[in-house]
């Protein structure tokens, strides 16, 4: 449980490192396979190293691409919604959307769990 809470916690920057990593595959997966006319010697050199991986290198790369983008964005759109509905005035409203704002804080990590407890402590909720 510890790993997954860690994870959990750190999502943002091990997506941004495992799209940086994807796109790296992705561009050396290009060169060795489609641009090979236009390929740099190192880049060359480093695709003939994977063989008849690259293509796989290619196809994993670009897939993953696509789904860690996608992931990020995801991210980025909860974070959002989330400071917007945790930044309400409204006690009403606060309480009104208290089931999508902590089912947004289980999702994004134990810091926005805390943003609502503080919220919750703020506005002498208890449960």
């Amino acid at each position: 449980m510890k790993l997954k809470k860690k994870l959990r916690d750190n999502q943002i920057i091990l997506s941004i490192i495992a799209l940086i990593v994807n796109i790296y595959f992705l561009v050396l997966g290009l060169f060795g396979v489609v641009l090979t006319d236009y390929s740099p010697d190192s880049l060359l050199s480093m695709a003939d190293a994977f063989g008849p991986w690259i293509y796989w290198l290619l196809v994993i790369g670009g897939f993953l691409t696509v789904v860690f983008t996608w992931y990020l964005i995801d991210l980025h759109l909860k974070i959002k919604e989330f400071k917007e509905l945790i930044d309400t005035e409204s006690k009403s409203k606060f309480i009104k959307n208290i089931a999508r704002i902590e089912t947004l804080a289980l999702h994004l990590g134990s810091e926005y769990e805390d943003k609502v407890i503080e919220k919750e402590d703020e506005y002498n909720i208890n449960r």
